[in-house]
């Protein structure tokens, strides 16, 4: 197969697709230039941000220390979702550890509403993809997982290494 890379034109036209597909963390259409997907939002772990403090310090100062299901900053687009449901399994394992510990309550209430509104993300992307046309839905899964791809910094595949020791004589 040999290496592969992301071509720029590539990129372009997946953000081009996705950034039509933007949200905020209500659901609602908050499509934007390619652009603004790339020069006015930075990427943090579940989505997008615009929070003007958070965008300058290229995603490092979040002020909700990264709850962005919660922020009205956020803005995710289907690329995220393997990244957001990833969130809710952890969310719900870490419930489920502050349950057995015996955590305060607010600690509960917090994951527990967490979970719920990053479920609402991803339920409003998954509606908002089941009501495209087949094939523009298969164009928006082939521009997120370039994006992924972009993002992961992985654009190539790593060949397995293994380690030799010389035998003494």
């Amino acid at each position: 197969m040999g290496y592969y890379r992301v071509t720029l034109e590539r990129k372009r036209n997946a953000v081009k697709k996705l950034s039509a597909l933007v949200t905020d963390r209500h659901g609602t259409r908050k499509p934007c230039s390619p652009e603004a997907y790339e020069h006015r939002s930075v990427t943090v772990p579940f989505g997008g941000c615009t929070e003007p403090s958070n965008v300058k310090a290229g995603g490092h100062s979040c002020p909700l220390r990264f709850q962005c299901a919660g922020c009205g900053f956020y803005r995710p687009d289907p690329s995220y979702l393997p990244a957001i449901e990833d969130q809710i399994n952890s969310l719900r394992a870490d419930r489920e550890t502050a349950l057995a510990m015996g955590a305060a309550d607010y600690v509960i209430a917090n994951l527990t509403a967490e979970i719920a509104s990053f479920r609402s993300v991803a339920a409003n992307m998954r509606h908002e993809l089941a009501a495209l046309p087949e094939e523009e839905r298969a164009e928006v899964e082939e521009a997120a997982a370039v994006l992924r791809q972009v993002r992961s910094g992985s654009t190539r595949p790593l060949l397995p290494l293994s380690v030799l020791r010389k035998q003494a004589p």
